[in-house]
C-alpha cells in the first residue's frame, strides 16, 4: 500500500514539477512563486513534509491514513492553484468540504468508541492501536528502516526540483548558501554512502552486531539533514524549526548512545575486576597465604 502511494504521489509531483518549469523558468520576466505566493508554497513544503512522514509512522493507523490523504491531496491541489488559479479555487472548496467531512467522521468515531467501551482502559486501548503497530515495527526493523529511506527519498525527490525556483539564474544559491551547499553534499555523499553499507548482505547478515544498527542511524539522520537542509534553503523559517527538532532528536539519540556506552564501560570493569579478583597476581598470592597458613 505505501509503495502504490509512493509511486501515485510522485508521478503527480513529477507532473507538476514539469509543469511550472514550463511557466517560471521559460519566461523570465515570471517572478518566481516563492515570491508572489511566499505563503502558499511555504503550506506546500509543510504538506510535503507531514505526508512523507506520516507514510512511515506506525501510531494511530486510521487517523494516520486521514492525515496523509489530506497532506498529500493539498500538496496537488496548492500546485493546481499556482499553476491554474481558477481551477485552484474550486479544488480547494471541494478539499476544505472533504477535511470538514473527515472532521466529523473522525469525531463521531470517537464518541462511538466512548459510548461502546466498557471502561476508561477499554477506550484508551482502542484508541492507541499504534502502540501494537509499533512493537511489530520493532520487530521487524529492516520494514521499518526502509519505510523511513522511502519517505526520505520521497521528500528530497520534491523538494529537489523547487530550487531553481527558489533561485532564478541570477543568483547562486553555491556562492549565497555556501555553508548550507557544503553541508548538504556532504549529507548527501554520508547519506549515499551509510545506505550502501546498510544494504551490503554482509551488513544484513550480522544482525546480531551493533555496526549495523550504528550504520542504519547514520545513514537516516544524514538523509533527514539532507531534507532539512533543503527545507532551510527553500522556507528558511520552517527551515529553522525542523532544524531545531532535528537536533533535539540527535542529542536524544547521542544521550541514549553515551548511556549504552556507560553501562558497557560499567559491565566491562566489572568483569575485569571479577577476573582479577579469582585469577590475577593478587589470587595467586592469597592462595599461598592461606597455604602456608595452614
Amino acid at each position: 500500500m505505501t509503495n502504490h502511494k509512493l509511486r501515485n504521489f510522485s508521478l503527480r509531483m513529477a507532473v507538476f514539477h514539469a509543469l511550472l518549469k514550463i511557466k517560471f523558468q521559460s519566461e523570465r520576466n515570471i517572478e518566481s512563486p516563492f515570491e508572489t505566493q511566499s505563503v502558499i508554497m511555504a503550506t506546500f513544503v509543510i504538506c510535503i513534509l507531514l505526508y512523507a512522514t506520516t507514510l512511515c509512522t506506525p501510531y494511530f493507523p486510521e487517523l494516520i491514513d486521514d492525515i496523509n490523504l489530506l497532506a498529500g491531496s493539498l500538496a496537488t491541489i496548492l500546485l493546481t492553484f499556482i499553476l491554474f488559479p481558477g481551477l485552484g479555487w474550486v479544488v480547494i472548496v471541494i478539499w476544505v468540504i472533504f477535511f470538514v467531512k473527515l472532521v466529523y467522521r473522525a469525531i463521531g468515531k470517537f464518541c462511538q468508541l466512548y459510548h461502546e467501551m466498557s471502561s476508561t482502559s477499554d477506550l484508551f486501548n482502542r484508541v492507541f492501536l499504534g502502540h501494537q503497530a509499533h512493537q511489530n515495527e520493532e520487530r521487524n526493523g529492516s520494514t521499518a528502516n526502509n519505510n523511513w529511506h522511502a519517505s526520505l527519498a520521497l521528500a528530497i525527490g520534491v523538494l529537489l526540483p523547487l530550487m531553481p525556483l527558489k533561485y532564478p539564474q541570477s543568483t547562486k544559491p553555491l556562492e549565497t548558501h555556501s555553508a548550507l551547499m557544503l553541508i548538504l553534499i556532504i549529507a548527501v555523499l554520508v547519506y549515499a554512502t551509510a545506505w550502501e553499507i546498510e544494504h551490503h548482505p554482509q551488513t544484513n547478515n550480522n544482525n546480531s552486531s551493533i555496526h549495523p544498527i550504528i550504520v542504519t542511524k547514520i545513514s537516516l539522520f544524514s538523509g533527514s539533514l539532507v531534507t532539512v537542509v533543503l527545507v532551510l534553503l527553500i522556507v528558511p523559517a520552517i527551515g529553522w524549526f525542523i532544524l531545531l527538532v532535528w537536533t533535539l532528536f540527535l542529542m536524544k539519540q547521542i544521550y541514549e548512545a553515551c548511556q549504552m556506552l556507560h553501562q558497557l564501560n560499567r559491565s566491562i570493569s566489572l568483569v575485569s575486576y571479577v577476573f582479577n579478583e579469582e585469577f590475577g597476581p593478587g589470587a595467586h598470592l592469597s592462595l599461598g597465604r592461606n597455604g602456608l597458613a595452614a
